[in-house]
């Protein structure tokens, strides 16, 4: 497969795992009925970090040359460690500080604020590893994030804000900034099953604590409780991450960020089919600018990392 093809394929992934992650926000809708926000995000990083241990472990087992002879384990570098470490907390961070800035300022100013995380995204990858924008992909990036914020105009006008809440959804947005710009540097070795098997685990091992001491319930009472935590996983995490750490072997931490801009699009395109809600013809128009501004930006040359020493497969 040619290097156009590859990021073809990057993109198409990325876009697919945009969409697969949309689904969370109805999955965490339907679990609230039995669990906090934070139990069910603790569900959803336990059993995903199972999912890709069994995946990871079969991969070994297929690859073994023989069962006399032992899988030649992967090794890892004190800053490699580190950076998976960051990876999975920064991510923990991100889903908490957005469940709890949902709680005390209004959905439409925590979805904007939140959705800053491409400005410091790209702050990091401009301060940290020297990566230039060009005209087009500046310009992408400004429309983009401006039809956002006009999908969330009519709430605004009745929204109320809260400092702390707001403080907090800005929080989550530098977290998911520092997040991506830890996955993209580990998509230099790694796997994207093997980088979401210690992020997952690592975001349940930072939420645990914080259960106990709320005191929430950890587990689901009923099967529907699974069903719903169960989906949030495989179609959320499993699928929706790993596609789109996958993609980072080819595009851009910056990119990706962006394209994270879709799932508000999505969410409500899903809410409009599942719920019924209402969505107005300003928000059609809006989704349409987001797409816009996504495709100069996307379509950047700055957008597409360089191929040479990323890993490509899962």
């Amino acid at each position: 497969m040619n290097e156009s093809n590859k990021t073809k394929l990057a993109i198409a992934s990325l876009f697919c795992g945009v969409v697969a992650i949309s689904f969370g926000s109805i999955f965490i809708r339907w679990s609230s009925a039995e669990l906090s926000s934070n139990a069910t995000v603790f569900n959803r990083f336990w059993l995903s970090s199972v999912v890709f241990g069994l995946w990871q472990g079969g991969k070994a087992i297929r690859q073994r040359p023989s069962f006399d002879k032992p899988v030649q384990q992967q090794s890892y570098t004190s800053q490699e460690l580190l950076l998976l470490l960051g990876a999975g907390t920064c991510w923990a961070a991100t889903v908490g500080f957005v469940a709890w800035s949902l709680t005390q300022t209004s959905v439409a100013i925590a979805t904007i604020l939140h959705n800053l995380a491409p400005i410091f995204t790209s702050l990091g990858a401009w301060l940290l590893f020297g990566q230039g924008f060009n005209r087009q992909f500046l310009i992408g990036m400004v429309i983009a994030i401006g039809g956002t914020i006009a999908i969330e105009l009519d709430e605004l006008k009745i929204a109320t804000s809260n400092v702390q809440g707001d403080l907090a959804a800005i929080i989550s947005a530098l977290f998911l900034a520092a997040y991506l710009l830890c996955v993209e540097q580990l998509r230099i070795k790694f796997t994207s099953s093997t980088i979401q098997l210690w992020v997952c685990a690592i975001a349940a091992l930072v939420i645990f604590p914080v259960l106990l001491f709320d005191g929430d319930l950890l587990f689901p009472a009923s099967v529907n409780g699974w069903f719903f935590v169960i989906s949030l996983s495989l179609i959320c995490q499993v699928f929706g991450h790993g596609l789109l750490t996958y993609s980072l072997a080819r595009l851009s931490s910056v990119a990706v960020s962006l394209v994270h801009l879709l799932e508000p699009v999505f969410s409500s395109v899903f809410a409009w089919a599942i719920f019924w809600e209402t969505l107005t013809l300003s928000n059609w128009v809006a989704f349409a600018v987001v797409l816009i501004g996504l495709y100069l930006a996307v379509s950047s040359q700055y957008a597409v990392n360089s191929p040479q020493n990323s890993i490509e497969g899962g």
